[in-house]
């Protein structure tokens, strides 16, 4: 079984149940969410396994995030409880200003999530996986999480990444662009990443042109989301396009994150990179029509079900 392991912060969302702008909802639907634990549960439902090393507050929210990716098959062994800083939350408003799209609103500085730090990464258990797994979001949060994921980078016998760049998260975009890059100079067996974050990190956001550059810095496969419009797979040379699928749009928050777990794993499985591809839009493309990051998740059986009916 692949075993993969990702590093970040795991977070509470609070989903809006009704559109529109925030102050004029009345009800939220609660959600365990944040990048890499949306990333470690593709992950598991694509048959890998993947741990998540995180911090959460000692704190109900703290306790349901670790029941509940437990119960989704995630090692939790490595997450740890700070007595002192509380368990990070966000809120989304969904399709407002505009419509299929969701405004993220943080309430995380000073999370418990953001204190990981370079002591919280156990060497043993990350030189133990296959591959190791986080984004531009880690990278942001806080000094001491950036230089965890530098810490394992360059533990890990192999590291994928996805570029997650959040600008509300970064005092600067020059900062961002910077960290990101530091990141990739490990040499990354699998980049995620999409035109706008190609655009600030090389300042181009042509797929071939970026897939040249990325290479260059020593990324081996390419995994380049164009939103509305499908994905590009750059592999070994080769270029293939999936095209996205019309279907109604609840929430797109995760689908990112649903579609690099689902290829990550499969692709470290050994199946073909093509195939891998079709079965991770198919992971998004479910996770947008609902409330909820990676509750719609499907494994490879009911991705390939989406397929054939699509």
């Amino acid at each position: 079984m692949t075993r993969l392991v990702a590093l970040g912060e795991p977070l509470i969302q609070l989903n809006a149940v009704t559109p529109g702008p925030l102050r004029y909802v009345h009800y939220f639907e609660k959600h365990v969410a944040g990048s890499e634990a949306n990333f470690c549960v593709a992950a598991v439902m694509a048959g890998a396994s993947c741990g998540l090393i995180a911090r959460v507050g000692n704190d109900e929210f703290g306790r349901n995030i670790v029941e509940y990716l437990r119960g989704r098959g995630v090692d939790v062994s490595r997450v740890k409880v700070d007595e002192e800083a509380p368990t990070g939350v966000y809120f989304v408003q969904r399709h407002y200003p505009v419509p299929g799209r969701s405004v993220l609103v943080y309430y995380r500085r000073g999370s418990a999530g953001s204190k990981l730090s370079p002591d919280d990464v156990d060497a043993d258990y990350v030189k133990a996986a296959d591959s190791v797994h986080s984004t531009g979001i880690t990278l942001a949060i806080s000094e001491s999480a950036r230089e965890a994921v530098y810490k394992a980078f360059e533990l890990a016998k192999a590291r994928t990444f996805d570029t997650n760049i959040r600008p509300v998260l970064w005092r600067r975009p020059e900062d961002a662009r910077e960290a990101v890059l530091r990141a990739l100079r490990t040499g990354v067996e699998v980049l995620i990443t999409d035109p706008d974050d190609t655009r600030l990190v090389l300042g181009i956001a042509d797929p071939d042109e970026a897939y040249k550059k990325y290479r260059e810095l020593g990324v081996k496969t390419l995994l380049y989301k164009e939103g509305a419009k499908g994905a590009y797979v750059f592999h070994d040379g080769e270029k293939y396009f999936k095209p996205s699928y019309s279907v109604p749009v609840e929430d797109p928050t995760g689908a990112g994150d649903a579609m690099a777990g689902t290829f990550v794993a499969l692709y470290f499985s050994g199946l073909d990179p093509k195939r891998a591809l079709d079965l991770a839009t198919a992971a998004a493309t479910l996770v947008v029509t609902v409330r909820g990051d990676n509750e719609a998740i499907p494994t490879p059986q009911d991705a390939e079900r989406l397929l054939s009916s699509l």
